[in-house]
């Protein structure tokens, strides 16, 4: 058991394993099957820089919209990071966007 991890990395682990582990997911759709708790604690502005570091340990990383210039994805109607599988080719990662967002 590694002690020095966060318990948070254990929820966004199990949230992601329970949507499947999709080839391209936001934090909107992890906050939906996450606890109250771990949602709020996702939504906490102070802790962006966590999420992307935590995403990244479990193998996704953000995908920039070329066609935006903050860089985000219009997903059901809102503004938001879409963060793919850092395995996928980047071509990959961009499809899985754009299939994300509905393009």
């Amino acid at each position: 058991m590694d002690a020095s991890r966060a318990p948070e990395d254990a929820e966004l682990r199990d949230a992601i394993d329970a949507i499947g582990s999709p080839a391209a997911l936001t934090l909107a759709k992890i906050a939906a099957i996450a606890s109250e708790d771990f949602a709020k604690w996702l939504y906490d502005r102070k802790n962006a820089r966590l999420i992307r570091h935590r995403l990244e340990g479990c193998g996704y990383v953000a995908v920039r919209n070329q066609g935006a210039k903050d860089g985000h994805w219009k997903v059901n109607g809102k503004r938001q990071v879409i963060y793919a599988k850092a395995e996928l080719t980047i071509r990959d990662r961009l499809a899985a966007a754009y299939e994300l967002a509905g393009r």
